[in-house]
């Protein structure tokens, strides 16, 4: 027991991270328990998802002259075969207009009929609308597995009611958008402001009236974008789902590249990306000035233009700011007279003066920086201690090196100087508003604000027109009753699961479901640590925090593009290099990866805070440095979470990518299909369910934990079970080391930590000093830390004794506040019992009234409540 005692104080000490000691007061460094474990788990992943692919980069890269050959066959149109009617009259741009016409039409009515599938359904998820638990998992279930099951698996069964038809694909589709849009709008629902809603219900208003005046108005303009977005993935999406039920323009496509006519699969492909970036222009365009209102500010004109003008110097550089707000200031309102006065020859005359001015400038600042470098280096040389190489600077409260003192300064006041200049801005936008407010007039705001009203009515009668148009397309066809009876047989089949097919290679399944699922699970992690190398760099050159203003526009340009782009396109261009298999999967993963962070990324750095990366500057740090130390502890968070969701959204796409023959998973889904063997088929989607709710739930788990900071509810019990049971411990170190037990929990620990490290390390000092082993300097320190004597000169057997001696008083204080819990715990158990038994008591003779019942009920969650916490509580 004591060598255990022994070495849980030396594990500790090692491990114990900056433990600090002032004036009586304890403290260490939070633990990174959970960055660490995640970290190590992440990197035997990546090794594991390298080993499980068949990666060949060698060909990969050898084959990229393939890759722009390919690009070049898809972009060299020819028109006059697109113009050309063929033997039957039909002229290939007419069926391809036609056929994303009608895409665009079927997307819009599945979208439109999934959403208002996906609102009641999410509405009773929610917890905080509907109360009842049994309806909340119920419809959270139903949410899940629909969410698992990849779009092409409903188009395959559907064909066998409807056949190969616009109804099909749009059923499809309201159900693949009923998929993404009910998880959206069940969690915008439950982060609702619920005061409303409560409070209209207590004055009698009945829960449909509460919930129409209450609710709707809060989740409206969620479900509105929750329905473009749902739009915009179905467009994309929608040739995969017309490929398998051979319809528009996904057979379009299909038939293309199995005649190898890679110019006709270009332009099909070319019209999808246009409408796709089209209807983002729209959408953006719909959510800015009816969703958000950005038009119904009355001098929104003005307003803007010190917005505008705001954000233009938040992302100057500084050597550009000063130029033109200090140097050039006068000149620049000289100049904008001489261009009202049409004074060309003053405009030429003050253009080059501004010239001469920055030249000047620019000179001077350069020489000033190269005189700090150069008495830094003369200073340096004389003083060999690096502590002289700083001088404090008091207006700012930090060190600066010597060969910085300018810089920093010049930096600093920029900051100031754009501080400054911002909120003179902010404040004349503020004078002007009110000011206007004053001046304004009941007529102009009467004249204005229907606006507002009618604009939202015109929107969703335009959306209404659209769906009541684009069912005029949808002709109702079903299937004859013999095809039905297979299909119903068909899906019979599905459930009886060839078991032995998901562990190994059983029948007609090549590969067990674990096999495949685990391939899968590869795919997904490659293609997202791919993309997500690419992304990062991606996004620090496309933030202007970092880069030139230039550079970072020419990037976001770029990965813009890349962004636009589906998934699947990916895949189809990559076989032109690797060719077909899970290897094209990564690589199609890790390209539309890199789209979609790539903007989350650059988010995340335009938000940095800049006076610390200026102060970073200042200690001589270098560009690499400022980025390690000052930019990624602001950005680490936030990147590692949007990697964790984007590496959802890629496990689920990696299935969808086997119909264009990328991914084993979805193509042998598919195959089993074909060939009716319903078994395996049933087997393969089965293991995909489960997976992928497993991948969702930890993604979420790791992502409340990330940026919420909140963990799974077994782990929390897990930790406070540590936590009670080292609480003893370090109560009694305390009490033996302070003679007092006064500390907090967090405070108790780190003293436990401190002197552990304490001793470990005069440990060191004695064991080299008294020429002893390190085993008898560690008791040595140890009986020197806790006073337990004066004389150092101990043998091993003496110092072993007394050690000995003082942990048989450590172990016995350890029981008696173990025993102190028990007692506390009983005790708490018992009142509780005796308050519960008094309200039954009680309420005997009344439980007749309702009302009252439920106050008893109430009464009593309260009190298991509370001794709950009690229990739980590290006070005792």
């Amino acid at each position: 027991m004591e060598i255990i005692i022994k070495m849980n104080r030396k594990i500790n000490a090692i491990t114990s991270r900056n433990v600090f000691a002032i004036n009586d007061k304890y403290t260490k460094a939070p633990k990174k328990t959970f960055f660490i474990s995640l970290s190590i788990i992440v990197f035997i992943l990546i090794i594991f998802g390298f080993n499980m692919l068949e990666t060949n980069w060698v060909e990969f890269f050898s084959s990229f002259s393939l890759f722009f050959e390919r690009i070049g066959d898809l972009i060299r149109w020819d028109w006059e075969d697109f113009l050309k009617p063929d033997t039957v009259g039909i002229v290939f741009f007419n069926t391809a207009l036609y056929s994303i016409f009608m895409t665009m039409i079927t997307a819009f009515a599945g979208t439109i009929i999934g959403v208002l599938i996906a609102i009641p359904v999410a509405i009773l998820a929610a917890g905080n609308i509907v109360t009842n638990k049994f309806i909340n998992n119920t419809a959270k279930s139903l949410i899940a597995i629909f969410r698992t099951i990849p779009a092409f698996v409903y188009a395959l069964i559907f064909v066998g009611y409807f056949g190969q038809t616009i109804l099909t694909v749009t059923i499809v589709l309201s159900i693949f958008t009923f998929s993404i849009t009910s998880k959206i709008l069940f969690e915008r629902i439950e982060h609702i402001n619920t005061k409303i809603f409560i409070s209209q219900q207590a004055t009698g208003a009945n829960k449909m009236r509460s919930f129409r005046s209450a609710v709707v108005p809060q989740i409206s303009n969620h479900i509105t974008s929750a329905t473009f977005y749902a739009l915009e993935t179905n467009i994309r999406y929608i040739s995969v789902i017309g490929g398998v039920t051979n319809y528009g323009i996904g057979k379009l496509i299909d038939d293309s590249r199995g005649n190898d006519d890679w110019s006709r699969v270009g332009f099909l492909l070319f019209l999808i990306i246009s409408v796709v970036i089209l209807l983002e222009l729209i959408i953006y365009v719909l959510r800015k000035y009816i969703l958000l209102d950005k038009d119904f500010i009355l001098d929104e004109k003005n307003q803007k233009k010190y917005s505008t003008l705001i954000k233009k110097i938040s992302r100057m550089n500084n050597l550009n700011f000063y130029i033109r707000y200090v140097i050039q200031k006068d000149l620049f309102l000289n100049l904008e007279i001489a261009k009202q006065n049409k004074d060309f020859n003053s405009i030429k005359e003050i253009k080059e003066e501004m010239r001469i001015k920055k030249n000047n400038f620019l000179s001077d600042h350069k020489s000033k920086m190269k005189k700090d470098i150069n008495d830094f280096e003369i200073f340096k040389s004389q003083n060999l201690n690096s502590k002289n190489w700083f001088i404090w600077d008091a207006e700012n409260s930090m060190n600066v090196r010597r060969d910085k003192i300018y810089l920093t300064n010049f930096n600093f006041e920029v900051l100031k100087l754009k501080e400054e200049i911002k909120s003179n801005l902010d404040n004349t936008a503020l004078q002007e508003h009110e000011t206007y407010l004053k001046n304004l007039t009941i007529d102009e705001v009467i004249k204005k604000n229907p606006k507002r009203y009618i604009k939202r009515l015109c929107l969703y009668f335009i959306l209404f027109a659209l769906f009541c148009y684009s069912l005029t397309f949808i002709e109702f066809n079903i299937e004859s009753a013999e095809t039905i009876k297979n299909t119903n047989n068909n899906i019979i089949e599905m459930f009886k699961i060839n078991w032995l097919s998901l562990f190994i290679a059983h029948g007609y399944a090549p590969q067990s479901v674990i096999y495949l699922l685990f391939q899968t699970l590869s795919i997904a992690i490659v293609g997202t640590f791919i993309g997500a190398i690419v992304a990062y760099v991606f996004g620090i050159l496309s933030s202007e925090n970092i880069v030139n203003y230039y550079v970072a526009k020419f990037f976001v340009l770029i990965t813009s593009i890349i962004r636009s782009i589906p998934t699947y396109i990916y895949a189809i261009l990559f076989i032109a290099l690797v060719g077909m298999g899970p290897f094209t999967a990564t690589l199609a993963i890790a390209a539309g990866t890199v789209g979609m962070l790539t903007k989350y990324n650059r988010e995340v750095f335009d938000d940095i805070n800049l006076k610390v990366l200026y102060q970073l500057e200042s200690t001589g740090l270098n560009k690499f440095q400022r980025f390690k130390y000052g930019v990624m502890p602001q950005t680490t968070s936030s990147v590692i979470s949007y990697i964790i969701y984007r590496f959802d959204i890629n496990f689920k796409e990696v299935a969808l990518l086997g119909v264009v023959s990328s991914g084993n998973m979805g193509y042998l889904l598919n195959s089993y299909f074909a060939d009716q063997l319903f078994n395996e088929f049933g087997a393969l989607l089965f293991g995909i369910i489960l997976f992928t709710l497993l991948i969702e739930y930890i993604s979420t788990t790791l992502r409340n934990k990330i940026n919420l900071g909140i963990n799974p509810k077994y782990i929390d019990k897990i930790i406070l079970f540590i936590k009670h049971k080292n609480f003893a411990k370090y109560k009694a170190n305390e009490i033996l080391g302070l003679s007092k037990a006064d500390f907090e929990y967090i405070q108790s620990e780190a003293y436990y930590a401190y002197i552990n490290k304490v001793i470990y390390q005069e440990a060191k000092i004695i064991s080299k000093d008294k020429k002893v082993s390190r085993s008898h300097g560690w008791y040595l320190s140890y009986i020197k830390n806790f006073n337990l004597s004066n004389n150092l000169d101990l043998d091993l057997q003496e110092a072993k004794k007394i050690y000995n001696k003082h942990n048989l008083e450590y172990k016995n204080l350890i029981k008696e506040f173990n025993e102190k819990r028990i007692d506390f715990i009983q005790k708490l158990k018992n009142s509780k019992a005796e308050q519960i038994k008094e309200l039954d008591l009680n309420s005997k003779n009344i439980l007749e009234d309702k009302s009252f019942k439920k106050e008893i009920k109430a009464s009593k969650s309260f009190i298991r409540k509370s001794t709950k916490i009690k229990i739980e509580s590290l006070e005792y």
